[in-house]
């Protein structure tokens, strides 16, 4: 059986832990907040990009593609978290994974070429029958983004100069503002031609093309390396603005939840307490008429 004190310190303690939760979804939306404005900041980036490679075509052909097979096999990159607090963010991306790879006839995941961001999906992964290449930590903040983008293409390039890779997949949860976290895939390599074709086909907003010195297969080859790295950096953004949202509803629930925990604590210390005084009370009747039989058994002799 609670005593008061028991009931009086739970009720402290979950209300420190509730205090907790409050600060972590406020930090859940400020990250929120600052991965949105660095997805805002890459549309200028790609803009300029893009107006680059316009200018090449013009003088380059495009590049060329070969199927995914045993002689070039496919990559894969996917996205995930390393902390939890987010529901079921890496599970259903995992499945997702699975489910979409077996559509695209892959019935052998060892043959992959592998690269993982973030732990526990990770090892959701390698539970599953694959085997990762290359494990990357997730970044902390908008900051450390650049540094972890910039390792995933220098494993990419090897992988392009080494195994011939013909295709790369990116899986990753997309940012949907109010809605839970959704799997999605999209090809990174080979670069669309249809789209480049129509760079090429685009007309230039100025009056005259710029002019450049480097040869036009060399700059082509800079404004490749730069789309690629546009793509996964908007990839990594994209992942960590979903998984803050996966945390900051699973921190919502967990604090309702919380709320309604203190409200069963405090109406048991109330009951408690009431019960308490019930009892002192009825012990102070008690001892009253004990006290009055007393004197009126002393007063009749």
């Amino acid at each position: 059986m609670e005593t008061l004190q028991d009931l009086d310190k739970r009720i402290t303690t979950t209300t420190k832990v509730q205090g907790i939760v409050k600060s972590m979804k406020t930090l859940s939306a400020v990250n929120i907040r600052q991965y949105e404005r660095a997805l805002a900041s890459l549309d200028t980036f790609v803009e300029v990009i893009e107006l680059g490679l316009q200018t090449v075509l013009k003088e380059t052909a495009l590049p060329r593609h070969a199927a995914a097979s045993d002689q070039f096999p496919r990559g894969v990159i996917i996205f995930g978290s390393d902390q939890g607090l987010c529901g079921r963010f890496n599970e259903r991306l995992a499945d997702f994974v699975r489910q979409q790879l077996i559509g695209m006839k892959v019935t052998d995941f060892s043959s992959l070429k592998l690269i993982v961001i973030g732990a526990r999906i990770a090892a959701r992964l390698e539970a599953g029958g694959f085997i990762i290449d290359k494990q990357f930590w997730v970044p902390g903040s908008v900051n450390g983004i650049n540094a972890s983008i910039y390792q995933v293409l220098l494993s990419l390039e090897g992988w392009l100069k080494e195994h011939k890779i013909a295709q790369v997949d990116i899986f990753l949860n997309r940012y949907e503002k109010l809605t839970a976290a959704r799997p999605d895939h999209q090809v990174l390599l080979p670069i669309d031609n249809d789209h480049l074709r129509a760079l090429r086909k685009k007309k230039w907003p100025g009056r005259s093309l710029p002019s450049y010195r480097v040869p036009a297969e060399q700059l082509f080859s800079g404004l490749i390396r730069q789309y690629l790295f546009v793509n996964l950096f908007r990839s990594q953004a994209e992942s960590l603005a979903s998984e803050q949202a996966s945390r900051l509803r699973s921190l919502q629930n967990a604090e309702k939840n919380i709320e309604e925990h203190i409200e069963e604590l405090r109406g048991a210390y109330r009951i408690k307490r009431q019960a308490t005084i019930t009892s002192e009370l009825l012990d102070l009747v008690a001892g009253f008429k004990a006290t009055v039989n007393s004197q009126l058994k002393t007063t009749d002799q």
